[in-house]
């Protein structure tokens, strides 16, 4: 498994760099899709801590830029098919949840000795950070250039608005999804159906945060409300992980076992 790892991310470096390649961008671009790189992976990381899912993080950067092709595929596919009243959930949360979920099993797998979903679910929120940050850069450097009122002024509307509304969403969403394989590898029963499971509900978290503003539109209200049920899910669940490794540390002291797991610990 950790050759198919070192594989994909070496796949995912040179599309990566197509990606990158091909794109034009301003000096102020750039200067503010590395500062929301750094911010959004400065915060994340002080926040999640995820000390042993640096795998993690990369994979989500670098899976990035290859979902974009296969969103693309996806709306195609829909509109032969006349489903365009799904594209909240094919354009972009049916394969992006996938190839990060996929990160996750590989992760797992090759790395990883998860006895606890929570344990899963941290290297899937890893996955997401990696993914968060890497998604805003082509929106931040795309407003640089398209913004009539200068490109520094296109760099903070955009900067600001991607963190605000969801800079940690796809952390969210695969930390949700990677429960199933937590599950999974804990010996649960029926782990299998959990895994497909706790997949759909990430992807339908995905597709509610997507269908609200191409239903209700992109009104300020709209995004106001998105970005505070958002927010609010991802507090939670940083509470729940928290209690999830001190009543995890607690049964491992129980054992006489070290009462921190070095690994995952949150």
């Amino acid at each position: 498994m950790k050759n198919l790892y070192w594989l994909s991310i070496a796949f995912g470096l040179v599309v990566s760099g197509f990606f990158l390649a091909d794109r034009r961008f301003t000096e102020v671009g750039l200067i503010g899709a590395l500062i929301c790189v750094g911010l959004t992976l400065g915060l994340g990381w002080l926040w999640f801590r995820p000390r042993p899912v640096w795998q993690g993080i990369l994979w989500g950067a670098l899976a990035q830029p290859v979902v974009v092709n296969l969103n693309d595929q996806m709306v195609g596919i829909s509109n032969k098919l006349g489903l365009t009243f799904l594209d909240a959930a094919f354009y972009s949360p049916l394969p992006e949840e996938t190839i990060k979920l996929l990160g996750v099993v590989i992760i797992v797998a090759a790395f990883k000795n998860v006895r606890h979903p929570y344990q899963a679910a941290a290297v899937g929120m890893a996955v997401g950070l990696g993914f968060d940050a890497m998604e805003n850069v082509p929106f931040i450097l795309n407003a640089a250039i398209d913004n009539l009122d200068g490109d520094l002024w296109g760099v903070i509307i955009t900067g600001i608005g991607r963190f605000f509304t969801g800079a940690f969403s796809h952390a969210l969403y695969t930390g949700v999804a990677a429960w199933g394989v937590g599950k999974l590898y804990a010996g649960a029963r029926h782990g299998y159906w959990q895994v497909a499971g706790f997949w759909l509900a990430g992807i339908a978290l995905h597709t509610l945060f997507n269908g609200a503003t191409m239903i209700v539109g992109d009104w300020p209200v709209t995004i106001l409300v998105i970005a505070l049920i958002t927010w609010t899910l991802i507090i939670w669940g940083l509470r729940f992980m928290r209690k999830q490794d001190r009543k995890y540390a607690a049964q491992r002291s129980e054992n006489s076992v070290p009462t921190k797991d070095p690994e995952y610990s949150f």
